[in-house]
């Protein structure tokens, strides 16, 4: 019962290996734009013809961008459906689409559907070369000719979460998904989609042991990334020592844990961890936790990929 310990490496991507699983029984993975109502000066199309400078520029490869700032708000974002999800009006309130680029060889459909999302945020394109967009979203293999610098404002910090709960907040039930050193950004951007679509009330990322969000977590969440309630915090020990002084529980994912996920009870106020692929829990967030459960398996299977097992349980536990 449960998810079973073991020390052989074996997987690649999110795919499972039947070579070995990591301490959870996880696979182990591989590793502003101008104003609204603001005339655009080039009439209806808003497309700006491409700048003469990008002739004379150096290969992108050479010019991308640096990392985004672990616990920065605006990040870059890339690929078609991602950055319209970015301008869609659904998400207006969560994103800020401060600049657009895209490459004059895109698909002239999609560009006049870009052009006209962007009109609705007040909002031009850069038309570029391709070297142009991959400077900006520096994914030259993924950017699909198409990048955008967002601000995402669904970003919230653990004071104001944890203050939320208490006052008039304090009736509705509370339960929040911490990751814990999670790196793989494929599983990071599934688990956000799960975290969303079940509903949880926060998604507690930390700045410290996690990839911070960008283009390819982005896309990997299907872009719930700007509909989902991230709650940012610095090192994950520290951040659970503050909800748990705040009344939550806190409780782990552990592949020797007697207790089944399904047979738990969701406190009123919980955050549950969920470890990385490779180590599982870390030492330090173990101490803290207040009980483990596993998710028990049938048919010789030893492991869950680390997106699955919280897919699991967000489904279980959200409020």
């Amino acid at each position: 019962m449960g998810l079973r310990d073991a020390g052989r490496s074996g997987v690649s991507g999110g795919a499972v290996s039947h070579r070995g699983v990591d301490r959870l029984g996880y696979s182990r993975g591989s590793s502003r734009g101008s104003a609204k109502g603001n005339a655009h000066p080039l009439g209806r199309s808003g497309i700006q013809p491409e700048r003469e400078a990008m002739k004379s520029r150096r290969p992108a490869e050479s010019r991308a961008q640096p990392a985004p700032e672990r616990g920065a708000t605006t990040v870059v974002v890339y690929g078609r459906r991602a950055v319209l999800e970015a301008l869609a009006e659904i998400n207006a309130r969560a994103v800020e689409v401060e600049h657009v680029r895209v490459s004059r060889d895109a698909p002239g459909e999609f560009r006049k559907e870009l052009a006209s999302a962007a009109r609705a945020r007040g909002l031009s394109l850069e038309v570029t070369s391709v070297a142009g967009v991959h400077e900006l979203s520096a994914d030259a293999r993924n950017d699909q000719g198409v990048a955008a610098r967002v601000r995402l404002l669904n970003i919230t910090e653990l004071d104001s979460f944890i203050a939320s709960s208490k006052g008039a907040g304090a009736r509705k039930a509370a339960r929040a998904l911490a990751l814990d050193g999670i790196t793989n950004p494929q599983n990071v951007g599934m688990i956000v989609r799960s975290a969303a679509a079940a509903g949880m009330s926060a998604l507690l990322w930390p700045t410290v042991g996690s990839p911070w969000i960008s283009g390819l977590v982005v896309k990997a969440s299907a872009s719930t990334v700007f509909r989902a309630p991230i709650v940012r915090c610095g090192a994950l020990q520290e951040a659970l020592y503050e909800l748990k002084g705040a009344g939550f529980s806190l409780v782990g994912l552990a592949g020797n844990a007697d207790r089944s996920l399904f047979e738990h009870t969701p406190p009123h106020r919980a955050c549950y961890v969920v470890g990385s692929e490779t180590v599982g829990i870390s030492p330090s967030v173990a101490e803290t936790l207040d009980e483990t459960l596993s998710i028990p398996m049938r048919n010789g299977v030893e492991s869950l990929n680390a997106a699955v097992a919280a897919a699991l349980l967000c489904f279980h536990c959200a409020p």
